[in-house]
């Protein structure tokens, strides 16, 4: 193998790999504080039907903003009629906010008599602030709903579940990981708090059936139930802070990012590993992967196709894996330095990308027609609680 100048791609220079078109820039407010903690863009989220993108730009600020799926890019306020009743929003959430989490509850209209008519649960926002407070929000006027109180130290992630029920999945800095029942007045009605880790990342599955956390002390969960009283897997293979988790949209891969410089692509339901995507060439030695590397892995996030994976690396490129090809370069990139945080839009054609300064740069990305054996795949999957893996290939992709 040839002698490459960067370390970062095994067997290409950045400037042979295609680079990702920026199609919007969001530039933070907060700018002039950038010689302070807290003006980071630490989070971003989509809501499930791509009606709004919520940016966090630092020091407290959250922008919710109408998104037009058409043309890509942030509703023209001056088209009252595409807008549909919707309205952009800057809200001051008191501290500063660590995680973001739009949930959608449209079979619950019946269920909210304990928010007072507070409650449109057609859309909320959910943020995860650095006081331990979780704040939700109405997202058609910008207003708080109520605010859950039970964690002690910053929250790291949320995330709500797709299956409108409105189950809201926590993870903080204090250990615990906890699910709360919005319909059900917010009640948290279960805790998980392993011993000597902290949470830096969980995500329900899109079929609301599994829950994956992650965090540090090298550690990786993984829930085949919605329920954190089940028997949980530990899954096995990083050597630094796991960072991030991500499930395919079919529910069947799951993706964990790390300091390490890898992301590992697991099978849910073999719990096997299928592919090591590799951000440093040669790889380190587990006394680097352990410790400071330079090639941190920040965020992983699938696109809606289930073949192409998106991360963000602290090398300062963002990149765009296609899990059919054996090959372990991207074949899509984007120069992304000091960036902290990457989430794919729900149509998948869009990965956003949050920056150390505040700002947010959205990339777009070329996804390829997914095969018929992966469509039937996920049809099977929608249908069956279980499902056959003798029916994968060898790479179960």
């Amino acid at each position: 193998m040839r002698q490459l100048k960067s370390p970062s791609f095994e067997f290409h220079e950045p400037d042979e790999i295609v680079h990702a078109n920026v199609i919007e820039n969001f530039v933070s407010v907060t700018r002039p504080y950038n010689g302070k903690s807290g003006g980071e863009a630490r989070v971003c989220a989509w809501a499930p039907d791509g009606s709004y993108f919520a940016w966090s730009c630092g020091h407290r600020i959250l922008h919710l903003i109408p998104w037009d799926n058409q043309l890509k890019k942030r509703h023209d306020v001056r088209d009252k009629q595409g807008l549909h009743k919707r309205k952009y929003h800057v809200i001051d959430c008191s501290d500063l906010i660590w995680s973001l989490a739009f949930g959608s509850g449209r079979n619950q209209k019946d269920h909210m008599s304990g928010f007072g008519g507070r409650f449109d649960p057609s859309l909320v926002i959910a943020t995860g602030l650095a006081n331990g407070k979780i704040r939700l929000w109405n997202c058609s006027e910008g207003t708080l709903i109520v605010e859950l109180l039970d964690h002690r130290d910053i929250v790291r992630c949320l995330d709500f579940s797709l299956d409108g029920n409105l189950q809201l999945l926590s993870g903080s800095r204090d250990g615990t990981l906890k699910l709360w029942d919005i319909p059900e007045d917010g009640n948290m009605y279960s805790t998980f708090k392993p011993h000597g880790i902290s949470f830096t990342s969980c995500c329900f599955a899109p079929n609301a059936r599994f829950i994956a956390a992650v965090g540090t002390c090298r550690m990786a969960y993984l829930w085949k139930s919605p329920r954190l009283n089940s028997q949980f897997i530990k899954l096995d293979g990083h050597h630094n802070e796991v960072s991030s988790c991500s499930f395919s949209f079919d529910s069947a891969l799951l993706a964990t990012g790390s300091y390490d410089t890898k992301v590992i692509v697991w099978s849910v339901h073999s719990v096997t590993k299928l592919r090591i995507l590799g951000h440093m060439h040669p790889s380190p030695s587990l006394i680097y992967a352990g410790g400071a590397n330079d090639h941190y892995v920040r965020s992983v996030s699938f696109c809606a196709n289930s073949l192409i994976l998106t991360t963000v690396c602290d090398d300062g490129y963002v990149r765009f894996w296609n899990l059919k090809r054996q090959q372990d370069d991207p074949y899509l990139v984007g120069e992304a330095t000091d960036a902290l945080f990457g989430r794919v839009s729900p149509d998948g054609s869009i990965l956003a990308v949050g920056f150390r300064d505040g700002d947010v740069v959205m990339f777009s990305a070329n996804q390829t027609i997914p095969r018929l054996m992966q469509l039937s795949r996920q049809a099977i999957l929608k249908h069956l609680s279980k499902y056959n893996l003798q029916g994968q290939n060898q790479n179960g992709i």
